[in-house]
């Protein structure tokens, strides 16, 4: 692809980005990160982080990846813990094959998928009073399936 596409970095680090989730797919998280801190290196860009927004009361909101610079953090976090246990309780398993890295000390599979933007800024929207009638989530990469 780099010899075919020389000058669409952009593009072919988003196939390095695909690539090394599917790696991580496989459970292959060394193998991934290696190969994708490798190949961006050497395509010299910087890979986008992963947002969603929604509008809330009017005003757009953004959020990434277990964000909490929003002032409703706390109560963004404690309404998915209240849906993750219902969740859990009417049988729902999270499907780790979705992780794209190695997982920290002091993480589950749960908080890393519960963590991701698209849940936060449905979680923000949940918490509103009054409560929404329609909840728009635009994201700028992929969306999560779990």
């Amino acid at each position: 692809m780099k010899t075919l596409f020389p000058n669409a970095k952009e593009s072919l680090a988003a196939g390095v980005v695909l690539l090394s989730n599917i790696y991580s797919s496989l459970g292959k998280h060394e193998e991934a990160k290696t190969f994708r801190s490798n190949q961006i290196e050497q395509l010299g860009v910087k890979v986008k982080v992963g947002l969603s927004w929604t509008e809330i009361k009017g005003h757009i909101v953004q959020l990434k990846a277990h964000d909490h610079s929003h002032p409703q953090s706390t109560e963004i976090y404690a309404k998915i813990d209240r849906l993750k246990s219902k969740a859990i309780e009417n049988g729902f398993i999270f499907d780790s094959s979705w992780m794209t890295r190695s997982l920290n000390e002091n993480e589950t599979i749960e908080s890393a998928l519960c963590g991701h933007s698209e849940l936060l800024v449905i979680a923000l929207n949940l918490i509103q009073e009054p409560a929404p009638k329609f909840i728009q989530v635009v994201k700028n990469l992929r969306v999560c399936g779990h």
